[in-house]
């Protein structure tokens, strides 16, 4: 009876931790202490979390983040702030975009997570803020929106990317930036996207066409043939004191 009374107790103890484990979570969610961002990402200061979602192999391969903060401070401040302190330490602006209140980055050692902040005013009635406050979105990402295996430039930098679908297709833009010449960066992507399955379909300056192919039998039994997985393009060009490369898939 001792014994079934000691493992009753266990039991009960054990339940109640998870509770308020649960409920310490649910509570560190609601009050923005706890995000799907690392630990050590820099948050604005007074920032107010506002929300946040966490996917899984979603639109996009790995874990993709996204969380949202709110401030009364000016768009000009807040970007200033993270092109500061994603500068440092552990991380690094790889992009500064092409529009105000962008910042791009990813870690100073390693390729990923990478992701894009973005500071824009919000009219969006928020309790606390004013009507014009501003908005901070973060989009961090494991891995890109491109084919499992496609050939990535050696220590190119991640400059953004973005993802539409339609019923039947899933299209895929994302740039990178190196500081090496247009010339070796198309000879690679020539060479890369031209083994195994990869098939380079046209090449020219600054530009590489590709296609993904796999075997399948043809109508009852015919020999094997390629079939077209997934195509796209590579553009390489200059940008200012870089080169940067854009990739298409469909």
């Amino acid at each position: 009876m001792w014994v079934l009374a000691g493992c009753s107790t266990v039991v009960v103890l054990t339940a109640a931790g998870v509770g308020y484990g649960i409920y310490s979570f649910v509570q560190g969610v609601k009050h923005g202490s706890i995000t799907c961002l690392p630990s050590d990402f820099p948050r604005y200061p007074g920032a107010v979390y506002a929300r946040f979602s966490y996917d899984l192999n979603g639109a996009y391969p790995g874990n993709t983040c996204d969380a949202v903060f709110e401030s009364n401070d000016d768009v000009a401040a807040v970007t200033a702030f993270y092109q500061s302190k994603l500068n440092t330490g552990a991380w690094q602006v790889t992009s500064s975009g092409n529009q105000a209140g962008t910042v791009i980055f990813q870690p100073a050692k390693s390729a990923t997570p990478f992701g894009v902040v973005q500071i824009a005013v919000s009219n969006t009635l928020q309790p606390g803020f004013s009507n014009a406050h501003t908005e901070i979105t973060i989009d961090l990402y494991t891995s890109t929106c491109l084919p499992l295996g496609f050939p990535m430039y050696p220590e190119a930098k991640f400059g953004g990317q973005n993802i539409d679908r339609t019923a039947t297709k899933r299209f895929c833009h994302i740039v990178f930036v190196s500081s090496h010449s247009v010339a070796a960066v198309t000879a690679f992507y020539k060479r890369e996207l031209n083994t195994g399955n990869w098939q380079v379909t046209s090449s020219g300056t600054g530009q590489v066409g590709w296609r993904l192919w796999r075997l399948t039998t043809g109508p009852f039994g015919a020999r094997f043939q390629k079939v077209t997985v997934v195509s796209g393009t590579v553009a390489i060009a200059i940008s200012g004191e870089r080169t940067e490369i854009t990739v298409d898939s469909a």
